[in-house]
């Protein structure tokens, strides 16, 4: 029976995908609050909750199940998104930034319990070695879900206007709340026993701190994440300046389908160490990001869309390497310790890129984001020819 997790699953990640506001958020908060550095603080926001709220649901996802965690998640984005429209429609900035408050809790919720679903149902079933694949092939569906929204997207900006994307975004998390109903809770987390909360978090702190394995690439994640996503957040203003809206959607659909092949050749490295992989795909994500922006022309946002062949090897190798440090009965909660640090950093990267975009322009905030990555790399690399792990 819990076999059906796989496929709802991946169905999951694709209505997930099904946000169509996606690529122009930035834009359609900028509308409202007449400001990039707004608009930019409202997913800072967004950022900022999740980071609150990691820890407690982590705790809370291990203590009760996933399944029952995993029903939150489509609630509260279904609320932060019809509050989104609100906001357009009334022009309340207020409700964008409450919004992304109920946003940024529903990231925390499915933040860590997913990846712990996933990896728990292959043991159960007997197939621990085959997470990675499962887990790209999954994430691939969620790439397929955001190129049908970019098309979507694209067609709907092409004859209607923004404020329609931000009303019709709401639809795909309704039946997300469906199909998560009939996941089928694993069978480790029935059994476990409860503990004190603040002993089960301190237990998973010390494990995560001790294990110098897991702490580097913890830290690689942190910082990683945060710029990527906070790149991710802000190209749409940067390709404005060289196609029209619905061509925004276009190139954002582009690199979606790139995404579902770089995920969906991740099988195809079996031979190649996680670790090279996982170098090995961040480099080409950083350079990519780099030649795109330095050509600085019509032909950058289509270059940079290819970043996506890399971006599947990358959460996939990394996923993989961190699960199997993870402690069985800690997963999610350490996973959570990991993305609430890693929210702290995305606050200051996407205030930063608004301050910045604001004074210097997109191009500038794209540019500084893509240094950090390549400085992250680099660091990483000494540390691991020093041996130091």
């Amino acid at each position: 029976m819990i076999h059906r997790n796989i496929i709802l699953f991946k169905l999951t990640q694709f209505l997930g995908g099904l946000w169509f506001l996606s690529s122009l958020a930035v834009v359609y908060f900028e509308t409202i609050t007449q400001s990039y550095a707004l608009a930019m603080a409202v997913f800072a926001i967004s950022s900022l909750s999740t980071t609150v709220m990691e820890i407690p649901a982590g705790l809370f996802s291990d203590k009760i199940g996933r399944r029952k965690t995993l029903l939150c998640s489509p609630i509260l984005v279904c609320l932060a998104f019809l509050l989104w429209a609100l906001a357009g429609s009334f022009q309340y900035s207020f409700l964008l930034f409450l919004g992304a408050f109920l946003w940024g809790t529903a990231e925390a919720v499915k933040s860590g319990t997913d990846e712990a679903l996933i990896y728990e149902t292959m043991d159960e079933l007997g197939e621990r070695e085959n997470f990675k694949i499962q887990y790209a092939k999954s994430r691939g569906w969620g790439q397929i879900g955001l190129s049908v929204s970019a098309v979507m997207a694209a067609v709907i900006t092409y004859f209607c206007s923004l404020q329609v994307l931000a009303w019709v975004s709401v639809i795909p998390f309704i039946a997300q709340f469906v199909v998560v109903w009939f996941f089928v809770e694993p069978k480790c987390t029935q059994k476990r026993k409860t503990s004190n909360s603040w002993t089960h978090f301190q237990l998973a702190f010390k494990k995560l701190w001790q294990n110098k394995k897991l702490r580097f690439y913890a830290g690689i994640e942190m910082i990683d994440t945060a710029f990527g996503m906070a790149t991710f957040r802000f190209e749409g203003a940067y390709y404005q300046a060289f196609v029209k809206e619905w061509g925004v959607n276009i190139v954002r659909g582009i690199k979606h389908i790139l995404g579902i092949i770089g995920f969906f050749i991740v099988p195809y490295f079996r031979k190649i160490s996680v670790v090279k992989l996982f170098f090995g795909a961040m480099f080409g994500n950083a350079f990519v990001r780099l030649v795109g922006v330095t050509l600085n022309n019509v032909f950058s946002p289509f270059i940079m869309a290819t970043v996506s062949l890399f971006y599947g090897s990358e959460k996939t190798s990394c996923a993989d390497i961190m699960q199997q440090e993870f402690s069985s009965e800690q997963r999610a909660t350490m996973k959570s310790i990991i993305s609430c640090l890693s929210g702290i950093f995305m606050v200051f990267a996407l205030v930063l890129m608004g301050l910045i975009a604001d004074k210097y322009g997109a191009r500038t905030a794209i540019l500084t984001a893509i240094l950090v990555k390549i400085g992250v790399f680099i660091c990483s690399l000494i540390i691991l020819k020093k041996k130091a792990i």
